[in-house]
């Protein structure tokens, strides 16, 4: 039995199905080595922080006490606390998806990256109703959603126009 001819190819040579290979740049390289190193350095720090930083507050009950004695500070802490967590559970998942070649990859990575940049927002304006906050760390936290906005723009339009997450992300 003949394989289906699935199409003609430019020289109008029969292409059989099992011959068929997407045209153009596809497979795991170029800009989305950077997007997955930048994923495992976020998962690292996030790591890190949840385990050197967060849970001892948690365990101490010093969270407890910000919650009672400085709502907006708790708040935050709060914030930061979601933020962790997520920048912990997200790269392990769009890295699972990214490596298993999942279609679905390309549209986790920008809600991601969108939801990324709305968590900085919310941190931001967070930091912001805390009055006992340094003024440089404010323009440390504006100067990170600046950064963090610039990075989901970036990476939002290569998802949406690159040809190799096209061409690779299909199953």
């Amino acid at each position: 039995m003949e394989p289906f001819v699935r199409e003609l190819n430019q020289n109008g040579k029969e292409v059989y199905e099992d011959e068929y290979t997407r045209p153009g740049i596809s497979g795991f390289g170029g800009w989305l080595i950077v997007f997955s190193i930048g994923l495992i350095l976020t998962f690292i720090y996030a790591a890190y922080s949840l385990v050197d930083y967060v849970w001892p507050m948690y365990e101490s009950g010093e969270v407890a006490a910000y919650f009672s004695d400085y709502p907006a500070l708790g708040a935050a802490v709060l914030v930061e606390t979601v933020s962790h967590l997520f920048y912990a559970v997200c790269p392990l998942v769009l890295g699972y998806l990214c490596f298993k070649q999942k279609r679905l990859f390309k549209t986790m990575s920008i809600a991601y990256l969108l939801l990324s940049l709305v968590l900085s927002i919310v941190a931001y304006f967070a930091y912001l109703s805390v009055s006992e906050l340094a003024s440089d760390y404010m323009d440390g936290a504006l100067r990170d959603l600046i950064k963090n906005g610039i990075t989901s723009l970036i990476w939002t339009l290569y998802f949406v126009k690159s040809e190799r997450v096209r061409n690779t992300y299909v199953a």
